[in-house]
């Protein structure tokens, strides 16, 4: 831990009444700084010592406890911060206490656990979700009430918060993936122990609220279409944007934010092994990732990666080492966009699907490579996927050609 903390009874000012203030001194050797917080306990010198004693006696027992609580919550604090900075230790261990009944003080408390262990995705959804629910209970109560019981939200609720999104113009997806985010903050509060399943507004019977389900849209292009857009010619913008598409597709499908953490010293001649970022922090086991390198990514190497080619540098200038995650997380989504829009424009020039994106590379890849006889199980572990199902939900069918070819097969005695 970077810092060190005692419990210290402040003298500095003379008090006539001979009663201090006691406090938490917090010293950051690194920081090279020491700064004192105050707590509820004020104390005569006499007190003080009997309470913090080897051995207190009497009355200074049970106010040795707290104080032993204090300090040892204080450095639990400061032990989960790291790097160690008085300002985050500020804001945890002096923050409001929580209430286990309110909804926004359960979000929020998911927002930051998110946060620290770097599911910035995550903490988004968790974000915006919040945010609508807000909104929502402005609108109804007419007030901004920053409390909303766990109780309040019945089936009843849920259903009006869904006509107030179709209102606003919200998605189905949308409205289903902030209902989502609200349905897991139930279900960590009952786990938690923190609220009782009873209350729960969420199910499949008649008398509960049923998450909408969203129809599957296909994110896969054919062999003919990908053709198209690979021979397809444009602006530099969108040069670039086909580049780094087939840059994915070619590399198993490889997410775009594993491609803007990647190093050239994981290159290995024609192979490139990665371990997917999505997984880092939710998975104990990390598979890693071997894709081979095709002449084409070679060349997208070549063309966009950094002169530098020390083998912890970064091959694309999509980030930088030195930006927080939060920063790292908005630069991949502004080139994401970016290669997005360019790909949109391309996409309408050769007449193909117009909803095309990042995604339909990996979900392309999958398709296409069980169409070519690849295994399920091969595939899913190309695109790390922990669970063959999700991996399943990649893959847009066989086409017509390919189920009569099998049927011919079958009957050739």
């Amino acid at each position: 831990m970077d810092c060190s903390i005692t419990i210290y009874l402040d003298q500095r000012i003379k008090r006539n009444s001979g009663i201090y203030i006691v406090k938490l001194r917090v010293l950051s050797p690194t920081l090279g700084v020491t700064k004192m917080y105050s707590v509820n306990y004020k104390l005569t010198l006499e007190e003080f010592e009997h309470a913090r004693s080897k051995k207190p006696k009497g009355k200074f027992i049970e106010l040795s406890i707290e104080l032993n609580k204090l300090l040892s919550r204080a450095n639990e604090v400061a032990e989960s911060i790291i790097p160690f900075s008085f300002e985050k230790f500020e804001k945890e261990m002096f923050a409001e206490p929580r209430n286990k009944a309110n909804v926004i003080d359960a979000f929020n408390t998911a927002i930051e656990e998110n946060k620290s262990m770097g599911r910035l995705g995550n903490a988004d959804n968790y974000q915006n979700s919040l945010n609508s629910i807000v909104k929502f209970n402005e609108t109804k109560t007419g007030k901004k009430d920053q409390k909303i019981l766990f109780t309040e939200i019945s089936t009843d609720w849920l259903q009006r918060y869904e006509e107030f999104m179709k209102a606003k113009g919200k998605s189905t997806t949308t409205i289903s993936m902030y209902v989502r985010a609200l349905r897991a903050i139930f279900n960590n509060s009952i786990s938690k122990g923190d609220i009782s399943s009873k209350i729960y507004p969420f199910g499949k019977e008649k008398t509960k609220y049923k998450v909408s389900s969203v129809k599957k849209v296909k994110k896969t292009l054919k062999q003919e279409e990908l053709k198209k857009l690979f021979e397809s010619t444009g602006s530099e913008e969108q040069l670039r944007a086909k580049d780094f598409f087939f840059f994915s597709y070619n590399c198993s499908g490889m997410n775009f934010k594993d491609i803007a953490n990647l190093t050239y010293g994981q290159i290995d001649g024609d192979r490139l092994k990665f371990f997917r970022k999505k997984t880092e922090n939710t998975t104990s086991e990390q598979t890693e990732i071997s894709v081979y390198l095709t002449p084409f990514a070679h060349d997208v190497i070549k063309r966009y990666g950094n002169e530098n080619k020390g083998s912890n540098t970064l091959i694309f200038n999509i980030i930088t080492k030195e930006m927080s995650a939060e920063d790292k997380q908005k630069a991949i989504k502004n080139f994401t966009r970016s290669v997005n829009q360019g790909l949109k424009k391309l996409a309408k020039k050769i007449n193909i699907d117009s909803n095309i994106s990042t995604y339909y590379a990996r979900h392309s890849f999958s398709t296409n490579a069980i169409r070519s006889g690849a295994s399920m199980e091969l595939v899913s572990e190309q695109l790390g996927h922990a669970d063959l199902k999700t991996t399943q939900n990649y893959f847009s069918g066989f086409e017509d050609d390919s189920i009569e070819d099998l049927t011919k097969k079958l009957m050739a005695f």
